[in-house]
């Protein structure tokens, strides 16, 4: 038994036991949650498949969630989740396997004791074998047109054949089936591998519940004892997959988005046992650092790159790989060797100057007040980060060992420098300028590439490259590191934010910290500005503002995020919204620092920094058409059915003809009238609170908005009674995937119609899954819930997949609630109870940590409702549902025929599924007896009626 070394400001109780299986759990006793959760590791991945079987640890993966011989029922436990407020899910990596699920705390010990029965006795029957194949399909599938797993599977084919890090691991439809020429059977490899690596003694598990340590203790020794040891130990891999032979190479990739990149691989020595005194992450920072004399400032002021990061890429227990991976301008893939030249010279430098220990102590003073002042987070996030830290970390060291760093140790920072060679490293360079100039294709995802061997007068070069101190050099001394962590009293304060200011010119809600007594603070405000969303070139003359703001401020703004303070600043439908946080000591500095840079904008904006975002923008617009065919689907449906919104086609025409003159004017013009909407919450007075917005205020020097210029934004009303279907094909013409999004409109956002549907989607979401996914197989992609339009409330349901056509697909929606209202039918009232009590249990979640309190506050301000206590009083209502009123809300606007229904179903069609003949363009089209075809989104949004808006509060209320 071990007792774990602790935040200062952590309240709950911890301790780490080993059961007698070997198995070993840490024990997080916190009697305020209300909710609970657990986690359990096991050390095998994918690096243990079958040679002939690859992808079989992500197959079992999927599998155990598919029934036990204790609960056969392939649902019982998702189900038992849902009804008491939780959900699950797990991931497959390289040398893991993590399960994670929460529930609602009095629920605790019946979702550990249907957990457990995964590692102990799994079903792996014949008929869901072959249906979640179908999902792991769909799942690689999904995965194809992505270049995250394009890329990754690109450098793990480029390892040696002999080290398992070269295999294909999520599997498929081919890797993943009966052979009789082989003798291979599917749920027979299951089964082999789970007796042969789900062992007690590689498993790691973490349990976080309101329950006393001797309570957890007792819950876990019960359930997971009777998990098998077969003392198999860790897997052990042969060392490093990349050896002379697979290293000194440059490759050329074809992406599938407009992606351009550079990036050096450095494979090392395994780092995982130097925690201690954390080498890699001295490294990474300076590396990734973007202050001035950084790699990425040099070479932003050459225009050759957007952004930088440098650390760790994979780190396992043989090996690990350090990655410089750097997103390049276009000009900047003109340049690949000078900035490889930049990056060797950055480390050549470091090489040189040695390790410094005052950049140790730094780092250790800034993490020792993270780790000092850590918030909580969510218990099931929470609990599964535990269970995999378990695997790497001394058990006195699994809560600080991320954060703190006990020893200086400058020789063996040296020599995982000593790693970062161009005789030791793999160049790639990504770009669709190489399409069509290719050589190779991989194996699984059909990525193109060349591949070539770097020479050895290049590797010369970069090792032995220098530069002049004034273009690269360490960084200063950062002074913006929190000292003053006093607490302000806040005590008697009512719960509710404060109105402090209320005139034509600005709001201020004030908030102290009564909950988390932490030295931190929020600061959220909203610049109404409409000029903002008035029209395309206004709305990309908004976005390129705030990239190059942001840029501008980029090197304060990095010290600052270096000392635990973030600042950001967005625009929104409604103007620009600007954010700071963090410890509260210099919050009120970096405050300044940002209003001051908003005022001298068109002083500080160059033609170079114009240039290099326009580029990068555009780039970014472009890529939408590169996403998930569901992404496609919810922005033409927000097209549709929100306020004014701009088509991605018009938003790139738009952002091409901007010059940096336009964009002066506009910023020059942009807040000269505003009304400013700012949230103050955290360790703060009120007086104080009120600085930030004299900062504002003296910075920008608005004038209020005319009454006329207030934000509002309507929403379409569909006609009840009638159905609309949208049909586009994929904009990648590459996609295999289709996809339905159907949405039902509601009502507008009261509490009371909040809260039924609220109620409605719970009780949605787990058949939904269970049908549509599970059994049904329609797709890896199934959801459903609320997805609100503004303030107009709509439940959506959205299904993915390669095998069916999207009108298919919405009929299986159409097919799924009529079964579901007979389920509600035939429902016990204790069900129903059950889930109704999950429901309000979910709505009476207490916040977790400051920042959770105060962007639920900031939401209601921004929507201009101040209903603050909201999730209290739609608890109350769903107290007073019973199955009549669910089933006569369900009847009225879901059900077919349902007298208040309308349904919006946006359907994308893949590369060879067929769209109906004559879907052209044209004027709306009624098919008979049937839905009304949009066909033009603008001509459709003309016709419609608008809700209204809901009426302005009384805010006299609240002052």
């Amino acid at each position: 038994m071990v007792i774990p070394t602790k935040s200062q400001s952590d309240d709950r109780d911890y301790k780490v036991i080993t059961l007698d299986n070997k198995l070993t759990a840490i024990l997080v006793s916190d009697p305020t949650t209300d909710k609970s959760a657990a986690s359990l590791d096991v050390r095998v991945g994918h690096l243990s498949d079958p040679d002939n079987t690859p992808g079989l640890a992500h197959f079992l993966e999927h599998m155990l969630f598919m029934g036990t011989e204790k609960y056969p029922d392939e649902n019982e436990y998702n189900t038992y989740l849902s009804s008491h407020g939780g959900g699950s899910n797990a991931y497959t990596d390289t040398e893991d396997t993590n399960y994670y699920f929460d529930v609602n705390a009095p629920h605790f010990a019946g979702a550990v004791d249907r957990f457990a029965q995964f590692f102990i006795a799994p079903l792996f029957t014949e008929s869901a074998t072959e249906r979640e194949l179908k999902a792991v399909d769909s799942e690689n599938s999904k995965n194809k047109q992505n270049d995250f797993w394009r890329s990754f599977q690109l450098m793990k084919g480029l390892a040696r054949p002999d080290h398992p890090f070269s295999k294909f691991g999520t599997g498929n439809s081919d890797t993943i089936k009966d052979d009789p020429k082989t003798g291979v059977s599917v749920r027979e490899a299951l089964l082999a591998f789970h007796a042969k690596f789900y062992s007690a003694d590689v498993m790691k598990l973490a349990v976080v519940g309101k329950e006393s340590l001797e309570e957890l203790e007792k819950m876990v020794v019960e359930s997971f004892s009777d998990i098998p040891n077969k003392n198999i130990g860790n897997p052990v891999f042969p060392g490093e997959p990349y050896t002379s032979k697979e290293l000194r190479k440059s490759l050329e990739v074809v992406p599938i988005k407009e992606n351009r990149s550079l990036d050096l691989a450095f494979p090392l020595c395994s780092i995982r046992e130097f925690y201690k005194s954390k080498p890699a992450s001295y490294i990474s920072h300076l590396i990734g650092h973007e202050s001035a004399g950084s790699i990425i400032s040099y070479l932003k002021k050459k225009n050759w790159a957007n952004d930088l990061w440098g650390g760790p890429a994979r780190s396992c227990s043989d090996w690990a790989s350090f990655q410089i991976g750097i997103d390049l301008t276009e000009e900047g893939m003109d340049h690949i060797d000078e900035i490889v030249d930049v990056c060797f010279g950055y480390i050549n430098m470091l090489k040189k100057e040695g390790p410094k220990e005052w950049i140790f102590k730094e780092n250790l003073e800034v993490s020792s007040n993270t780790f000092r002042f850590l918030s909580k987070s969510r218990p099931q996030g929470y609990a599964c980060s535990l269970a995999e830290k378990l695997q790497n970390y001394d058990h006195e060291d699994v809560l600080s060992g991320p954060y703190l760093a006990s020893k200086y140790d400058p020789e063996l920072i040296t020599k995982i420098l000593g790693h970062l060679r161009a005789d030791n490293m793999i160049v790639t360079v990504t770009g669709r300028k190489f399409k069509g100039q290719t050589s190779e294709v991989e194996k699984w995802y059909g990525t193109e590439y060349n591949e070539r061997p770097i020479e050895e007068d290049m590797i010369k070069r970069w090792d032995g490259i220098s530069f002049p101190e004034s273009d690269l050099h360490l960084p200063e001394k950062n002074e913006l590191i929190a000292t003053d962590f006093e607490l302000r009293d806040s005590s008697g304060f009512n719960a509710a934010p404060k109105l402090i200011v209320n005139t034509d010119l600005a709001r201020v809600w004030y908030k102290p910290d009564d909950k988390f007594s932490m030295p931190k603070l929020n600061v959220m405000a909203t610049l109404q500005a409409p000029s903002v969303y008035s029209d395309p070139d206004s709305y990309c003359c908004a976005q390129l503002f705030v990239s190059c703001l942001n840029e501008i401020m980029n090197e304060f703004s990095y010290m600052a995020s270096m000392a635990g303070l973030s600042s950001s600043v967005s625009s929104s439908r409604v103007g620009i919204e600007v954010t700071v946080s963090g410890f509260n000591h210099k919050l009120h500095g970096l405050m300044g620092k940002v209003f001051e840079t908003i005022s001298t904008f068109d002083k500080a904006l160059t033609t170079s920094l114009f240039n290099r975002i326009k580029e990068k923008t555009t780039k970014s617009m472009k890529n939408f058409f590169y996403g998930q065919p569901y992404s496609h689907a919810g922005q033409a449906t927000d097209m549709i059915l929100g306020p004014v919104m701009f088509s991605v086609h018009e938003r790139i025409e738009a952002v091409e003809g901007i010059t940096i003159e336009d964009l002066k004017i506009f910023a020059g013009r942009l807040l000269t009238r505003t009304s400013v909407e700012m949230l103050v919450h955290g360790n703060v007075t009120p007086e104080e609170a009120k600085r930030f917005l004299d900062v504002i205020i003296t910075s920008v020097q608005p004038k209020p908005l005319y009454p006329s210029m207030r934000p509002n934004h309507r929403v379409a009303r569909l006609t009840r009674g009638r159905d609309y279907v949208y049909r586009f094909k994929c904009y990648n013409d590459q996609e295999a995937n289709s996809c339905t999004q159907d949405v039902f409109q509601l009502v507008p956002d009261t509490v009371e119609d909040t809260a039924e549907c609220y109620f409605l989607a719970h009780l949605l979401n787990e058949p939904a899954f269970d049908i549509l996914r599970t059994k049904e197989t329609l797709g890896y992609i199934v959801w459903s819930g609320r997805k609100n339009t503004e303030t107009i409330l709509n439940l959506s349901f959205i299904i993915q997949g390669d095998a069916n056509p999207p009108d298919y697909l919405s009929e299986r929606v159409e097919a799924f609630l009529v079964t579901f209202r007979q389920k509600i039918v035939d429902m016990e009232e204790t069900e129903f109870g059950e889930n109704k009590q999950a429901v309000i249990d979910k709505l009476l979640e207490k916040d977790k940590n400051l920042s959770e309190e105060s962007y639920r506050y900031f939401n209601q301000i921004n929507k201009g409702l101040y209903v603050f206590e909201k999730s209290k009083l739609m608890a109350k209502a769903v107290e007073g549902m019973d199955k009549t009123s669910t089933l006569k809300v369900f009847d009225a606007f879901l059900a077919a025929g349902g007298e208040k229904r309308c349904k919006l179903s946006t359907r994308v069609y893949g590369k060879d599924v067929a769209m109906p003949i004559g879907e052209g363009s044209g004027a709306q089209e009624q098919e008979q007896e049937g839905p009304e075809i949009v066909k033009d989104v603008h001509e459709f949004k003309r016709r419609m009626e608008l809700w209204p808006l809901a009426a302005s509060p009384d805010l006299s209320t609240f002052e």
